[in-house]
């Protein structure tokens, strides 16, 4: 879901690094060691936070104590990205879903929203859509192309959660976006 240059980005910048196990993929910073596992019987990812590793990272989901578990069983989320002391996750299990990021200084949901799967997240920032309507003839201009093709529309106004300041803002730009 992230763009694959933002990604790249970050690795560059130092703001996640990704270590892979068998059946666990780990990503570190100054923050926080987050350990992410994709679970087997449902959809979804088991994830876990602790203090960073000193030295080499053994990357297996083993539960510690101390450890803060995000999400539970049932809960699609999927990782995204470790950016600062933010962890940026998404939640679904088809094509539509919720932007999920966690303060992971204070261990505390920041945001919970539907959104677009478009998340951009550089060094200093993480941008995404929120969907804040449903799509209608008179706020969509491509409802009827989209409502022809079988498809649904939303509005969704794009936010930035500024990094350094940990403030979200809105940029004052919209979009409208099909939906299935």
């Amino acid at each position: 879901m992230i763009r694959f240059a933002a990604l790249a980005a970050l690795a560059l910048a130092g703001c996640s690094a990704p270590a892979f196990a068998e059946d666990a993929q780990c990503f570190q910073n100054e923050t926080a060691l987050v350990i992410a596992q994709t679970r087997t019987d449902e959809a979804g990812t088991d994830i876990l936070v602790r203090a960073p590793a000193k030295g080499k990272i053994k990357c297996e989901y083993e539960e510690r104590e101390g450890d803060w578990i995000i999400g539970s069983p049932g809960d699609p989320l999927w990782y995204e990205a470790l950016a600062g002391k933010f962890l940026v996750l998404t939640r679904s299990t088809g094509p539509d879903g919720d932007i999920v990021i966690y303060d992971l200084a204070i261990r505390e949901k920041l945001v919970d929203e539907p959104a677009d799967d478009e998340i951009v997240v550089t060094e200093d920032a993480v941008t995404y859509w929120q969907r804040i309507a449903s799509g209608t003839a008179d706020n969509c201009d491509r409802f009827a192309e989209y409502s022809e093709m079988g498809l649904g529309a939303v509005v969704a106004e794009e936010r930035v959660l500024d990094l350094a300041s940990g403030t979200i803002k809105q940029t004052g730009q919209s979009r409208c976006s099909s939906t299935q």
